[in-house]
């Protein structure tokens, strides 16, 4: 059966870890509400796949690793945006845009904790109240990220939103992931599949420009699957459908492999690149292209481009979204 424990060390103060019947092992922070470990047993190893610091001063440092992004993942372009015939202004934080929520955003946030083991599955609900005009966002938001390990080797992130005023939300976890298990390994080996045909077209500063793209004959095309070799991606990937999944990243020995499942219309692929090399994290030092975050999510630029959906939140609507991560061994 499924457990959870709450702990403390050095490196990442309180903490708690989680664990399966099969020696799969979850470790969650309130800060960020993030994943700091998720540790698959093969062959007599434990193989840490996910890509961040050694403690929770790294993380402080660099706040993006594998942490609950919100209130809007992604880059809100000119760091200003419509609703209801009002124009709102949001932290630049990066070149003239808002990313990732802001200079404060979920990433920065220390979440309550509250430990859960049922029937099959483990896990920890964390929750923050994000205060009216935080980041120039309007409305007191009550969020909640649960995250779970279940014992058919499901890991799995549902994230929960109320809100007292009309707003934009668009969370998500920003994962890094080695399926080698050191960031010294390059992820060029590993093979990756996305079940889309479309990518949304960006410009240089990475915002969206409202149009998609078709993948063939381009960088974008995993729809077959295929190794994902020096390609650089910082991109939405919008799924042809949700029915079963719609992700397979496979570790280049195919010893292990995650399934994505989501409720989300898209996900954005980010590769790591010189900006994170010579990083000196937990588990190596950065290579050149050490992990690939997977991003499920709505499009970024969805609060501009109404023919990509909306990401209103408003009063008595409650938000909900899901993602799972089937963990083949």
């Amino acid at each position: 059966m499924a457990t959870v424990r709450a702990l403390h060390n050095d490196a990442y103060q309180d903490y708690y870890l989680v664990e399966n019947k099969n020696g799969i092992k979850l470790a969650l922070s309130p800060f960020g509400a993030r994943a700091l470990d998720l540790i698959v047993p093969v062959e007599g190893k434990e193989i840490d796949i996910l890509v961040g610091p050694k403690d929770l001063a790294g993380y402080q440092e660099n706040p993006y690793y594998n942490a609950t992004i919100g209130p809007i993942a992604g880059r809100v372009a000119g760091a200003s945006f419509q609703l209801n015939g009002e124009t709102y202004h949001t932290e630049d934080s990066q070149s003239g845009n808002t990313l990732h929520g802001g200079l404060a955003g979920y990433d920065k946030q220390t979440f309550d904790a509250t430990p859960f083991q049922e029937e099959g599955e483990a896990g920890v609900v964390f929750t923050f109240t994000d205060p009216d005009g935080a980041h120039g966002f309007p409305g007191n938001v009550k969020v909640k990220a649960t995250y779970r390990l279940t014992d058919e080797n499901d890991y799995r992130f549902t994230f929960e939103a109320e809100t007292d005023k009309p707003t934009i939300f668009n969370p998500t976890n920003h994962g890094y992931y080695n399926l080698t298990g050191s960031p010294e390994n390059t992820i060029d080996e590993h093979t990756l599949q996305i079940r889309a045909s479309k990518v949304g077209e960006t410009n240089e500063d990475v915002t969206t420009t409202g149009n998609l793209l078709a993948v063939a004959d381009t960088k974008f095309d995993f729809l077959a699957g295929r190794k994902i070799g020096e390609t650089l991606l910082d991109d939405p990937f919008v799924f042809d459908d949700n029915d079963g999944v719609v992700l397979t990243l496979t570790a280049p020995d195919g010893k292990i492999a995650l399934e994505l499942q989501t409720t989300e219309p898209a996900v954005v692929i980010y590769t790591t690149r010189d900006a994170e090399a010579g990083l000196a994290f937990k588990n190596g030092v950065m290579s050149q292209h050490a992990a690939v975050a997977i991003e499920p999510q709505s499009i970024p630029g969805t609060e501009a481009y109404p023919q990509f959906g909306s990401i209103l939140l408003e009063p008595g609507k409650p938000f909900l979204a899901e993602s799972r991560f089937k963990l083949k061994f």
